[in-house]
C-alpha cells in the first residue's frame, strides 16, 4: 500500500514547533563574565557555551582580556560550559535576569593534566606510552568525550598507578559529568600522591562542599597555606552554603576572605551584607550595602539593597 502524504497543515505545524524549539532561549537578558587562569591572567579565545535544559543556546569566545558577553537571553537558569586548549573544562550554572543586569560570571581555569616528562615502570622507560595516552585523554576532554578521555587516562594509570597528574585528569572527567562522588575519590588520590598540589586541594574542597560535606570542605580550605586560594568564588560558594544553614558568622568570615582577595567585586559586599542581617549586625550590613551601591549603583541587586537600607534605618 502506498504511504499517504502528511497533510500540509500538519507538516507546517511540525516545522513551526521545531523552529520555536530552536529559538526558545531568546529573550531580553544579558550574560557576561571573565575567564582567567590560576595566576589571574586572562584566557583569550576560551569557548563559552550557554544552553538551556532543552539543549538550545548560543556560544561565544573570550576576547584578549578574557571577557565575553551574550545578549538576547531568556531569563532563568542557564548551563555554562567553559573550555580552552590546554585547560580543564569547567561547567557551571548561572541565573540570567531580563529585568536587571545579571552579575558577571568570574571563572578560573586550571591547566589540563600534563603529559609526563619521564616515566619508569618495571625497569623500562614507558614515557612514550604514558605520554601518548595522556595527550589523547587531553584531546578527548577538549572534545567533551569524557568517558573516552577517562579510558585513555586509565591506560596510563595502569602503568603508573601513583601518578597525581593522571588522577587529576580522571577527576576532571568526573567533574564534567557531574559525578561529584567519583570526582572526590580521584582528587583524594591526587592529594595523596602530591600533597603540595594546592589547586587539587581547592578542587577537593569545592567537591566536598557541593556534596553537602561542608565541614570537611571547610577543613581542607582552612588547612591551606595563606595565599593559596586566589579565586574569590571559592569562599563565596562556601559562605552561601553557611547562610543556607543559618550560620551567618561563618558566612561573614568567608565573605570577608572573598573581599580581601578582590575588594572591587560588588556582589561580595551584597552577600556579606545579607549574612550580617542574618546575624543581626545591622551596622555592618548597612556598611556593606552602602559599599555595594557605591560599586554598582545600577546593579541587579540595587533595588533590593536600597529597600534593605531603608528598613535598617
Amino acid at each position: 500500500m502506498r504511504a499517504r502524504s502528511l497533510p500540509l497543515f500538519l507538516a507546517v505545524a511540525f516545522l513551526s514547533a521545531a523552529a520555536l524549539s530552536a529559538q526558545d532561549w531568546r529573550g531580553k537578558g544579558r550574560a557576561e563574565g571573565h575567564v582567567k587562569d590560576a595566576d589571574g591572567q586572562p584566557v583569550a579565545d576560551a569557548k563559552i557555551e550557554l544552553t538551556r535544559d532543552s539543549g538550545a543556546g548560543p556560544s561565544t569566545k573570550t576576547d584578549k582580556k578574557g571577557y565575553w558577553a551574550v545578549m538576547g537571553l531568556i531569563g532563568g537558569k542557564w548551563n555554562v560550559d567553559i573550555s580552552a586548549p590546554g585547560y580543564e573544562t569547567r561547567k557551571t550554572v548561572m541565573g540570567v535576569q531580563e529585568a536587571g543586569r545579571t552579575p558577571a560570571l568570574e571563572i578560573q581555569l586550571q591547566k589540563a593534566a600534563p603529559a609526563l616528562e619521564a616515566a619508569q615502570a618495571g625497569g623500562k622507560d614507558v614515557r612514550a606510552e604514558v605520554t601518548a595516552a595522556v595527550e589523547q585523554g587531553n584531546k578527548l576532554i577538549g572534545e567533551k568525550k569524557y568517558a573516552e578521555a577517562r579510558a585513555e587516562y586509565e591506560k596510563a594509570l595502569a602503568i603508573l598507578p601513583d601518578s597525581a597528574p593522571i588522577w587529576k585528569g580522571i577527576a576532571q572527567t568526573y567533574h564534567a559529568e557531574g559525578n561529584t562522588a567519583r570526582e572526590e575519590e580521584s582528587l583524594r588520590k591526587v592529594v595523596q600522591f602530591d600533597p603540595a598540589d594546592t589547586d587539587a586541594q581547592i578542587l577537593l574542597a569545592d567537591s566536598l562542599i557541593n556534596q553537602g560535606k561542608t565541614a570537611e570542605g571547610k577543613a581542607v580550605l582552612d588547612a591551606l597555606a595563606p595565599g593559596a586560594v586566589r579565586d574569590p568564588a571559592v569562599y563565596t560558594n562556601l559562605a552561601i552554603v553557611f547562610m543556607n544553614k543559618s550560620k551567618p558568622e561563618e558566612a561573614r568570615e568567608y565573605m570577608t576572605k572573598a573581599i580581601d582577595l578582590d575588594p572591587a567585586l560588588a556582589d561580595s559586599y551584597y552577600y556579606r551584607g545579607l549574612a550580617s542581617v542574618q546575624a543581626k549586625k545591622n551596622a555592618e550590613a548597612k556598611s556593606d550595602f552602602t559599599k555595594y551601591l557605591e560599586l554598582a549603583p545600577s546593579g541587579p541587586q540595587a533595588k533590593e539593597v536600597k529597600e534593605m537600607l531603608q528598613a535598617l534605618k
